[in-house]
């Protein structure tokens, strides 16, 4: 299966597959209503019922530890955005689907906009879906330089810095600066 190139109904090619051989799911179905010609179409309403045949057999694909990506966005019906994606999102989490994150495409070279009441679609939603929240993650393998701040913020930790300080607002996130001590990446951030 490593390295090759399947063509045909998605459907049918995943039932060829066994359980649990797929590290990496990354998926552009076609949107609703769109390219009619090529794909078919499918109704923004019926979208959801159309997807959830293939979302089961990605998570039956899909490694414990694996990770899929959804990437799609909603179409404007009558002057205002759809609600399917959204709809979308809370089915698969029915489905036992952990929606871990969100990822923008940022189109660079997208098509002014020719709407009176949008701007132009210069994104797109890329959805991560996990079914674990343990699961493999290369966050070093998207990391940029971002200079010499990291050298002398972790010379002066305060106490604040050596424990995990929670957020004073109750949100659940927190720090533990101390963590970056000694690693390789240390000036290196996020994108």
């Amino acid at each position: 299966m490593l390295d090759k190139l399947h063509h045909g109904d998605c459907l049918e090619v995943l039932a060829t597959l066994p359980d649990a051989c797929v590290d990496l799911i990354v998926t552009s179905p076609p949107y609703a209503d769109s390219r009619k010609n090529t794909y078919g179409g499918i109704h923004p309403d019926k979208y959801v019922e159309w997807f959830l045949p293939i979302s089961t057999e990605l998570k039956r694909v899909l490694k414990d530890e694996g990770t899929f990506i959804l990437n799609i966005k909603e179409k404007a019906v009558d002057g205002e955005r759809h609600t399917y994606v959204l709809e979308l999102i809370l089915a698969l989490k029915r489905q036992g689907w952990l929606w871990t994150e969100e990822y923008i495409w940022h189109k660079r070279n997208c098509s002014p906009g020719k709407w009176p009441n949008r701007f132009r679609d210069a994104w797109e939603r890329c959805l991560q879906f996990n079914k674990q929240k343990k699961f493999k993650m290369y966050q070093e393998a998207v990391m940029v330089p971002t200079g010499d701040w990291a050298k002398t913020r972790l010379k002066k930790l305060g106490d604040n810095d050596k424990v995990r300080f929670n957020s004073q607002v109750k949100s659940g996130f927190g720090k533990n600066i101390a963590n970056w001590v000694g690693r390789d990446i240390a000036s290196l951030s996020f994108r």
